[in-house]
């Protein structure tokens, strides 16, 4: 069994100040790491085109992306449920665009809260835009439509969970096979801007849905048989997600009991996973000659990769 818990490994430069409520407020978490061995490895949204919680996942369902592509490109038809492998599943996430003094960005798709009326009502305020455009749309959740382009419209892949916080521009779909869709986001920015779900949630202290996030990219593909196995045999602690992606850390320590619960009734025997924005620790248990086991197990310096970047 394997125990992953997103949004485990604040950054650097608070790691080590968090570092003593963990032993507070999540004993059980401090006790597996006193005696686990830890393998961290990267896992840079700049290079996988998602979280690593999301690049773990593809990788356990046995996703591999096509030249060309990012591992994220994946996210595509894993969160449409299409597997058909000869054509490219695109995504459009609604997202809140804010542009600042360094730029535009987007806010975490966790802090949107979007209701399926809004969602609805946003959809169909659109509805004629897509006339003429080559591009078509369909909801398939209350926050995301399937989209399909025109042919030979390609642009990298970054999932919105992924690009939230970072600048835009960078990310932004580039080149003249996507001049069709820039221009329609543009025209569907400007419908939404004063559109009455917005008015309504500007009053009730919610961010705008004024954009759309387009990622995806890859031919439908299932997860082997196997990989599902894998994944279905993993217990996934998430209460740490939503602070950890505010970095909001008074939050994340209000959470850790909860971590703490599961852990307790969780296989002392179970690998774990710890996922933070940019990379992942693994941990294991340790492997002890018979007759060390006679012996108190030796603690291990978690402290040295806890606050590495990351």
């Amino acid at each position: 069994m394997r125990i992953i818990i997103p949004g485990a490994l604040p950054p650097a430069p608070i790691a080590g100040e968090l570092a003593q409520y963990i032993r507070s407020a999540c004993p059980a978490l401090c006790a597996r790491l006193d005696h686990m061995t830890a393998t961290a490895r990267a896992l840079d949204p700049e290079h996988t085109g998602c979280t690593p919680r999301e690049a773990l996942e593809l990788q356990q369902l046995g996703y591999a992306p096509a030249p060309g592509h990012t591992l994220g490109a994946g996210l595509g038809p894993l969160r449409a449920g299409v597997f058909d492998p000869d054509e490219p599943i695109w995504l459009a996430e609604l997202s809140s665009i804010a542009v600042g003094s360094q730029g535009a960005t987007m806010m975490h798709p966790e802090a949107l809260e979007i209701r399926p009326a809004e969602a609805d009502a946003l959809f169909e305020s659109v509805a004629t835009l897509w006339d003429g455009s080559g591009i078509s749309a369909l909801p398939v959740g209350p926050q995301r439509w399937r989209i399909w382009l025109p042919p030979g419209a390609q642009t990298p892949s970054i999932s919105p969970q992924a690009v939230a916080g970072m600048a835009l521009a960078d990310w932004w779909p580039q080149g003249d096979t996507m001049r069709a869709w820039r221009r329609l986001v543009n025209e569907i920015q400007m419908a939404w801007h004063d559109h009455p779900v917005n008015t309504t949630r500007a009053q009730n202290g919610h961010y705008p849905i004024n954009s759309l996030w387009l990622y995806g990219g890859s031919p439908g593909w299932r997860a082997t048989a196997a990989a599902s196995a894998v994944a279905h045999s993993t217990l996934l602690l998430d209460d740490l997600v939503a602070s950890h992606a505010a970095q909001d850390w008074a939050r994340w320590i209000d959470a850790l009991p909860r971590v703490n619960e599961a852990l307790n009734h969780a296989p002392a025997d179970a690998f774990i996973t710890l996922l933070g924005a940019q990379r992942a620790v693994d941990l294991a248990p340790a492997q002890r000659p018979w007759w060390r086991r006679l012996l108190p197990p030796r603690a291990h310096h978690w402290k040295t990769w806890w606050n590495l970047p990351g």
